[in-house]
């Protein structure tokens, strides 16, 4: 849901620290910033951004608090190889991708779906007529404009509030539930997955893949 409402890289959101989520006067926020699980792809992804009201309501900070609880330090610790060096963004990817296909009618069309989401915030904010700046400040990209670049600071968090609030709600029909963390991770177990060799990880991905192929 934070990839829907925010539009971030997907490893600025997979590789997310618990501390990274901070109660601010203007409310919840995430923030974005290097840490020892991720670094970020340049300067300008360095951002403040507001927990989204939908995602609130939905019970986002029941979560980190179940998480925090654990003893967890990552607010999504089934991404995270303890084992072996990993990418979590791309573990986020291999694990929600064939998952989301399964559901999607004409799911060919959303081999990039990750991107058609951050680029579909970016473009629907742009229709509502968000100024370039404020949606560049959302996405963590560098300014085109010099003025803004040259002359102005970054918008604050209620400006992008304002701006993300442009965007329609699509979750509205799901109802708020009591958490519940995946059994291996309440227990502080190592995940199901690591351990696998190179060839059983492929084979698990390409029997994901066939699954998602109409019939």
């Amino acid at each position: 849901m934070l990839m829907v409402y925010l539009g971030p890289r997907r490893h600025e959101v997979a590789g997310l620290s618990v501390n990274d989520i901070v109660e601010t006067g203007n409310g919840w926020a995430i923030n974005i910033r290097p840490n020892k699980y991720r670094s970020l792809k340049n300067a300008n992804s360095i951002r403040l951004l507001p927990v989204p009201d939908e995602v609130l309501r939905l019970n986002f900070i029941d979560y980190v608090e179940a998480i925090k609880s654990s003893g967890y330090d990552m607010l999504f610790p089934e991404l995270f190889a303890k084992t072996r060096q990993a990418d979590v963004g791309d573990r986020f990817y291999k694990d929600f991708v064939p998952k989301l296909h399964q559901h999607l009618r004409d799911s060919e069309r959303w081999n990039r779906v990750l991107h058609a989401l951050r680029h579909g915030l970016a473009d629907t904010l742009k229709q509502e007529l968000v100024h370039p700046s404020i949606i560049s400040d959302i996405a963590g990209r560098l300014n085109s404009d010099e003025t803004s670049m040259r002359y102005t600071n970054r918008a604050g968090l209620n400006v992008i509030k304002d701006a993300l609030a442009k965007y329609p709600v699509i979750t509205s029909h799901l109802e708020p539930r009591s958490i519940e963390l995946l059994p291996w991770v309440a227990a502080n177990e190592t995940a199901p997955w690591e351990g696998q060799s190179k060839r059983e990880r492929l084979r698990h991905a390409r029997r994901l893949r066939s699954a998602t192929k109409p019939c």
